[in-house]
């Protein structure tokens, strides 16, 4: 579902190969990003609801009125390297629906495992999820973006055994 009310729900149930956002482990950035991700993709289905709006005013809530609009446009730039690799449809949930919002498609999943395979220096995982999200094409594009993304997002560290942001 891509257009939906704040205040209404769907009723959108788990799909093979999709899991719920609370199984996904992604940390409170990673939730960010697949937020702000999924009002740029709800822009790209729907031009005229004007959803990047949404992405960058969620950018800029999340990550100060200075770092946030760098790292909304540096996701905009992965998000568009990978949608040139593609050649088939990107499955995405919408932010504004409750039901929706509360599932990780496939697609999102492989992005946002890339996204953190690359905050975390393991790059062979980056590769092989953007693979498969690239549908076997150039995928160094989308590895570039993600890197230039990683590097203004705030640190993820280790505080005995827990994650911390420095």
């Amino acid at each position: 579902m891509t257009n939906s009310n704040a205040n209404m729900q769907c009723n959108r149930v788990l799909q093979p190969k999709e899991i719920m956002r609370t199984d996904a482990r992604h940390d409170e950035v990673e939730g960010d990003l697949l937020t702000i991700a999924r009002f740029y993709f709800q822009s790209f289905a729907l031009p005229n609801s004007q959803a990047w709006m949404g992405g960058l005013s969620w950018a800029e809530t999340s990550f100060g009125d200075v770092e946030g609009p760098l790292i909304g446009a540096r996701l905009l730039c992965a998000l568009m390297a990978v949608r040139h690799a593609r050649r088939s449809v990107y499955c995405f949930n919408s932010p504004t629906c409750p039901d929706c919002a509360a599932i990780v498609t496939e697609h999102e999943r492989r992005f946002m495992s890339a996204v953190h395979a690359v905050r975390t220096g393991r790059m062979g995982q980056a590769r092989t999820e953007l693979m498969m999200l690239c549908e076997g094409n150039d995928t160094e594009p989308s590895l570039d973006a993600l890197t230039r993304l990683a590097s203004v997002l705030p640190q993820l560290a280790r505080v005995n055994g827990e994650a911390a942001y420095v």
